[in-house]
C-alpha cells in the first residue's frame, strides 16, 4: 500500500489525473440507514476487515465486497452484509459510474470507511497493479467542513451528494480536523475491456 508503483504499467487513459467530479448523487435514504449503525457494528466489521493495512489505523470499515490477493484480485469475495445493502447502494454506484459510458463495467471492492473525527489516514498509494486501471470512486455521506483530502500537490473538500474519483496512484492522504466523523461510501470500478 505505502510503496510506490513501477512506471511500467499502461494508465487507463479515462483515469482521472488527480479528482475528478462525478455529479450529484441522491445519498439521503442511505445516509439515514448509515448513521443508523451502531458503533458497536463499526467496530467489529472493522477488527475482520481484508484491508488492514497501517496508514487506515483510525478509520473504520464496513467491507462488503473485496477482490481476493490469491487469486491476483480476479475473484472478488462477498460479505453476507452486501445481500442486506446491495439495493441501497447499487443505485449510487450506477448513477456515479454513468459519465464513463462502458458497456460492461465492473464493480470491485464496496465498502464504507469512517474516519474518526480529529484525525487522519497517512499518505500512501493504491501500490497493486489494477490500481492503474481501476476508477477509485469515492461518495462522501457525511462530513464537515474541516475534512482536507489531499492529493499532491492539491487540497480539496469532497461534499456531500457528489461522487468523485480519486487517483489512487498518486500519494493521497485525509485530515479530520473536525468534531464529527467522516464518512464515504467507497468502491472500484472498471472496464474489463481494456
Amino acid at each position: 500500500m505505502h510503496n510506490q508503483p513501477s512506471n511500467n504499467k499502461t494508465i487507463n487513459p479515462n483515469k482521472t489525473k488527480s479528482i475528478r467530479n462525478l455529479g450529484a448523487i441522491d445519498i439521503s435514504e442511505l445516509k439515514k440507514e448509515v448513521l443508523s449503525i451502531s458503533e458497536n457494528v463499526w467496530e467489529n466489521e472493522t477488527l475482520t476487515r481484508e484491508n488492514n493495512f497501517k496508514c487506515f489505523h483510525d478509520t473504520q470499515h464496513i467491507i462488503f465486497r473485496f477482490p481476493d490477493d490469491t487469486t491476483k484480485r480476479t475473484i472478488v469475495n462477498t460479505n453476507p452484509s452486501w445481500w442486506v445493502w446491495e439495493s441501497r447502494i447499487m443505485p449510487l454506484i450506477q448513477k456515479a459510474v454513468e459519465p464513463y459510458g462502458y458497456e460492461k463495467g465492473e464493480v470491485k471492492a464496496v465498502m464504507l470507511a469512517k474516519l474518526k473525527a480529529g484525525q487522519g489516514i497517512d499518505s500512501h498509494i493504491d501500490g497493486l497493479a489494477e490500481s492503474y486501471f481501476l476508477h477509485k470512486i469515492h461518495i462522501p455521506l457525511k462530513t464537515n467542513d474541516q475534512v482536507k483530502f489531499f492529493i499532491k500537490p492539491n487540497t480539496y473538500f469532497l461534499e456531500e451528494e457528489i461522487a468523485y474519483e480519486v487517483n489512487n496512484i498518486l500519494p493521497h492522504y485525509v485530515v479530520n480536523e473536525g468534531k464529527e466523523d467522516r464518512i464515504h461510501l467507497i468502491f472500484e470500478y472498471h472496464n474489463p475491456g481494456f
